[in-house]
């Protein structure tokens, strides 16, 4: 008690101080300056879209500099005339032909210290490309490829084989020389996660007639085996990306065909047979990129040049006007996300179309430390200005930081508590806090020390979360929210809006709108629809329904997938996104529900939640009769969990089997048999072949009260309804909820 005291006192003590410095610095003039200036209004309607089938029509949402351009943003004139990523690219190879472009540490070995279990990198130097050494590499490989007989791609490229090339591998900096390659020559860059395995690939080799395959050293002899299903291929590329020293030392050898060459000697070719580029046209392919595929065979999906330009525009407007000019405030990005992913892979083509740096890293090697990387972490040895990230990435940052706060004791924790909540309230107050910035400096300096700006994609953030690293790192997180189907972008957070829990407002290059759903109700059972002034929490909103949108950065549809094109891209240029949202007054937009059959997850995954239930429900502890299984997943959770009604006896017997005995409540309720549940689930989760992430961690079995159409939970057809389920099982659900959490 006495030490709770002391703390509040001192904590007093600090605040008296904090303020009276804000006084002695002119703090109320700048605070005056900074609430009179202050923008809160970033989007408004600037039409209306009829789109409700005989209902009231849908306002139709710009971002405030889209309507002040009286256009939507395309790219051209931003790049200097540019009408194509690669354009931009080149550009950048001339314009900035000394700026550092891309930077790799040397990775000297992995090897498992005593007393632990994973392996720590030994990093040596950082080595840096110029733009003018970037631009050079990256023809050279085009030219390389094309001597080795690939070909620009052909007229149809959008509906027939694109016979491009298709990149499995790690982030590095040689896959995107090998993309800036291939767009030189006009040839589509498909790509693959690193982490799907190789029947993914062999599918994407054969839909596409792929030519080329880039991948890394350590997946070249999988892939040889595979070779047989991938007759197209012509040539694979192997990258040393992520491999030790000694690991490069050998070639890798293969059969006689497909040829098998490095990176590098790829690039010797093309050297030593140069080649005028081919450049790609506004219309041309650019990237197919296949989504993670949760339901059935991966989907890519087809984006333009002209796109990928729009995209990149969108996405250099979101930053502070003082870090967009290389010149003036060189900037650096780290890489570590999927490239396989759109919300990495814009980003970076944002950053090369502009003249800033990018240095690579992995999301091990972030931080110092065992079983991470040694001497320092990629952060500190990059310093970033930009920082993207899941929000998993911000929870890890925020863990880890106040687990080294909690081991100097209860003191520090309770003021760098008190530092975090002055200082997030006196940001919204338009106030600086000279003495707590002092406090807050050493988290700042985990990441660097320099960052500018962060970005949290691929799920909802918490705005605890978004708060704190915005206060703690003192730099705003702006939370965006887009799709594949967007080139990754749809809506975004401006630096300078200090709203918390929104999902942005329209990007530059993009307009929104809100569909009417009758049919689809919320918590309160209201239907979700554009005339909607509140949502089911209080907020006042300016419509719900489902989000759509179209602009400049719109993708053209999936590859040879015409039926399912058709169906979420309307004629007028919409494109259906499956998830329900709000707007607010403002123009902010808040995703509220979803409509399509697929959740996120904490980390950005998806999975088929109905997929998952009929798969579970042939558990021979799941009593179907009485509702079933319902799984539950959101982006609060790292693995999906469920609720099932069970059967008595079966639930009985199997508890006795393992020493167990009691009432049926009371043997659901207990862990030890939920873990039977559990295993019983696994085996049907293998049977029906569903991902690691569709597998339930947790299950909480249900006896004695059925779902039915009574109690809401089933509908006369007896489908499941699963909001009804949640709430009727409220307290089971966050039982195991819990479990979910990593």
């Amino acid at each position: 008690m006495a030490g709770a005291a002391v703390n509040h006192i001192l904590g007093l003590v600090l605040v008296l101080i904090d303020f009276a410095l804000y006084l002695v610095t002119l703090g109320p003039l700048i605070t005056l300056y900074r609430y009179l200036t202050a923008q809160t209004v970033f989007a408004k309607p600037v039409a209306d879209a009829d789109i409700n089938k005989g209902g009231p029509p849908s306002k139709v949402w710009r971002s405030i500099d889209a309507i002040e351009d009286g256009k939507l943003e395309d790219g051209i004139a931003w790049f200097g005339g540019c009408h194509t990523a690669y354009e931009a690219f080149a550009l950048a190879y001339s314009k900035f032909a000394t700026n550092r472009a891309q930077g790799t540490r040397t990775l000297l070995e992995a090897k498992v210290e005593s007393g632990y279990r994973f392996p720590t990198k030994m990093f040596g130097p950082t080595t840096w490309r110029t733009y003018a050494e970037l631009g050079e590499l990256a023809h050279a490989f085009g030219a390389g490829l094309r001597h080795l007989g690939i070909e620009p791609q052909p007229a149809d490229a959008v509906s027939a084989d694109h016979k491009g090339a298709l990149v499995y591998d790690e982030t590095s900096a040689d896959w995107m020389v090998a993309a800036h390659g291939c767009m030189s020559q006009d040839i589509v860059v498909a790509t693959s996660y690193a982490t799907l395995g190789v029947d993914s690939v062999a599918k994407a080799v054969k839909q596409g007639a792929v030519s080329v395959l880039v991948c890394n050293r350590k997946a070249v002899p999988a892939l040889l085996k595979m070779v047989d299903q991938m007759p197209s291929l012509k040539v694979i590329v192997y990258t040393d990306a992520l491999c030790t020293v000694k690991e490069c030392e050998s070639k890798v050898s293969g059969g006689k065909k497909p040829t098998l060459l490095s990176l590098d000697e790829v690039i010797s070719i093309g050297k030593a047979h140069t080649r005028p580029p081919t450049p790609p046209k506004p219309d041309s392919l650019g990237v197919l990129m296949y989504t993670s595929g949760s339901t059935g065979d991966p989907k890519g999906v087809m984006i333009l040049q002209k796109q990928l330009l729009a995209q990149m525009a969108g996405l250099v407007h979101a930053m502070p006007e003082e870090a967009r000019d290389p010149s003036v405030n060189p900037g650096t990005h780290i890489a570590y996300l999927p490239l396989a992913h759109i919300f990495e892979l814009v980003i970076e083509f944002a950053f090369f179309g502009s003249g800033h740096a990018v240095g690579y890293a992995d999301p091990k090697t972030l931080l110092p430390g065992p079983e991470k990387c040694k001497p320092t972490g990629s952060l500190e040895e990059f310093q970033p200005t930009l920082m993207a990230g899941v929000p998993k990435v911000w929870e890890a940052i925020k863990a880890g930081a106040l687990a080294k706060v909690s081991k100097a004791g209860p003191t520090a924790v309770f003021l760098i508590g008190l530092a975090v909540k002055m200082k997030a309230l006196a940001t919204k107050q338009y106030r600086y806090t000279p003495l707590f910035n002092l406090l807050l400096k050493k988290f700042k300096q985990t990441t660097g020390g320099q960052l500018q700006l962060c970005v949290s994609g691929g799920g909802a953030i918490s705005g605890e979360v978004q708060e704190w690293v915005r206060t703690a790192l003192d730099a705003p997180l702006a939370h965006g929210y887009g799709l594949t189907e967007t080139t990754g972008g749809t809506t975004v957070q401006k630096y300078n809006d200090l709203s918390i829990g929104i999902a942005g407002t329209p990007m530059a290059t993009m307009e929104v709108t809100l569909h009417s759903e009758p049919e689809i109700t919320d918590a309160d059972g209201a239907p979700y629809l554009t005339t909607d002034t509140l949502h089911c929490t209080g907020e006042v909103c300016a419509g719900r329904g489902e989000v759509w949108m179209r602009g400049n950065n719109l993708s053209v549809g999936y590859y040879k997938m015409a039926e399912l094109t058709a169906s979420e891209y309307t004629p007028d240029g919409w494109f259906k996104s499956g998830d329900i949202g709000l707007l607010t007054p403002g123009g902010a937009l808040k995703i509220v529900d979803r409509k399509k059959n697929l959740v996120k997850l904490k980390g950005g995954e998806y999975v088929a939640l109905e997929k998952m239930n009929t798969a579970y429900n042939n558990s021979p502890f799941v009593e179907v009769e009485a509702g079933g299984v319902c799984c539950f997943a959101d982006h609060t959770l790292d693995r999906s969990v469920a609720l099932a009604q069970v059967k008595e006896k079966a639930l009985v017997e199997a508890a006795k089997g393992v020493g167990i005995e009691g009432e049926p409540k009371e043997l659901a309720a207990n862990p030890e048999v939920q873990a039977l549940v559990v295993a019983s689930f696994k085996e049907e989760a293998k049977k029906a072949t569903l991902a690691a992430l569709e597998t339930v961690i947790a299950v909480y079995p249900l006896v004695g009260d059925p779902w039915s159409p009574e109690n809401g939970c089933l509908t006369a057809t007896q489908k499941l309804v699963p909001k009804k389920c949640f709430a009727h099982n409220a307290k089971e659900l966050e039982v195991v909820k819990k479990k979910g959490i990593r």
